[in-house]
C-alpha cells in the first residue's frame, strides 16, 4: 500500500515512506513473533516451520481447514479497499478530486452497510 500511496509523494519522500515502512513492519513482525512463540510455545514453532514468513508459498505447506470458507465475511473485510482503488483509478483518469471523495465514500458507506447487513446472515 506504501508503494500504491507513494506513487503521489515526491521521490525521496516515496523512498524514505517505503524504508520507514518496511522498517517498522520488520519490527512489528519480530515483536508479535517473540510474544506469540512465548504464549504459544511448540505449538506456534511447529507454525513457523510450516508456513512461510512473507512470501506466499504456491503449494500447500499445511493440511486444509474443516471449516468452508466464509465469503461473506471475506468481501466485507475487503470492500473497502476495492473501493479506494476504484476511487483512485477514477482520479488518475478524471484528476477530479471530488469523484474520488465521492467514490471513496460510498465505498466507506456500503461497507458499513455491509457489515450490518452480513452480520445478520
Amino acid at each position: 500500500m506504501t508503494v500504491g500511496v507513494g506513487a503521489l509523494m515526491s521521490r525521496i519522500g516515496f523512498v524514505v515512506a517505503v524504508v520507514a515502512m518496511l522498517v517498522f513492519c520488520y519490527r512489528l513482525i519480530a515483536r508479535e513473533e517473540a510474544e506469540l512463540q512465548a504464549s504459544q510455545g511448540e505449538q506456534y514453532e511447529r507454525y513457523l516451520k510450516a508456513v512461510p514468513r512473507l512470501w506466499p508459498s504456491l503449494r500447500a505447506r499445511t493440511v486444509s481447514g474443516k471449516r468452508p470458507a466464509r465469503w461473506g465475511a471475506g468481501f466485507k473485510a475487503e470492500f473497502w479497499y476495492w473501493g479506494f482503488a476504484a476511487a483512485v483509478v477514477a482520479f488518475a483518469i478524471t484528476l477530479k478530486l471530488m469523484l474520488f471523495f465521492v467514490i471513496l465514500g460510498a465505498s466507506v458507506v456500503l461497507l458499513w452497510a455491509s457489515s450490518a447487513f452480513i452480520a445478520r446472515l
